[in-house]
């Protein structure tokens, strides 16, 4: 499997109508190339550099992928769109709870770890990480992976995917967690000496109507 995500930010003059029909033509557009599985759906209230609306779609490889990505990249290059940021990646470690079905929410972070970070490093941050699902009880299903190529001004290195119960638990459990913000943060603040994250993240989620990471 190969993932693509994009995150588009709307011009300020975009209204409701004009989004709607940015995203149902988006939709046709995808289809149309061919795309079975997509997740197309606006952010909701509390992204943090996320966004109004997350194009989320999975293909057989890379090689499906090159084969529609102009088709589909022109699809969102439209005068609405003022920025899209993105990433392309294959599937990266991660987990689902057993028989955890009711995910309501997908949430993915984009960050950018910084250029010469030593490799081991880089391994011991990505396996905090995926220690946070161990004790969010929120989170149903989650994926780390490295990113292959980026869309946008952040040459993004990582997507940190989850699913979440509902809204309220990514805006409340989640980032209020002891394990987020005595453990995970410390590699993103300035004022800390393990940071190794220091560009803005792309802090993004929307509503789910079906499950987006696959079982394992």
């Amino acid at each position: 499997m190969y993932n693509v995500t994009r995150v588009v930010h709307f011009t300020e003059a975009a209204d409701a109508t004009a989004r709607d029909e940015y995203a149902n033509n988006a939709r046709q557009a995808i289809l149309a190339a061919g795309v079975k599985r997509l997740l197309i759906a606006p952010t909701l209230p509390g992204v943090i550099n996320g966004g109004d609306l997350i194009v989320h779609l999975q293909l057989a490889d890379t090689a499906a992928w090159r084969k529609r990505a102009d088709d589909i990249d022109s699809a969102l290059s439209q005068p609405i769109a003022d920025r899209v940021d993105g990433v392309e990646y294959a599937p990266g470690l991660g987990g689902r709870v057993p028989g955890q079905h009711s995910s309501r929410l997908y949430r993915a972070l984009l960050l950018r770890v910084e250029s010469g970070t030593p490799d081991s490093v880089v391994q011991r941050f990505e396996r905090e990480l995926l220690r946070m699902p161990d004790h969010i009880s929120s989170i149903t299903a989650w994926q780390l992976s490295r990113v292959d190529a980026a869309l946008g001004p952040q040459r993004w290195t990582h997507v940190f995917e989850q699913e979440f119960t509902d809204h309220g638990a990514v805006m409340g459990q989640y980032l209020n967690h002891p394990i987020h913000w005595s453990v995970v943060d410390r590699w993103f603040d300035p004022e800390c000496t393990d940071i190794i994250v220091r560009d803005r993240v792309c802090h993004t989620f929307c509503e789910l109507d079906d499950l987006v990471i696959p079982h394992r």
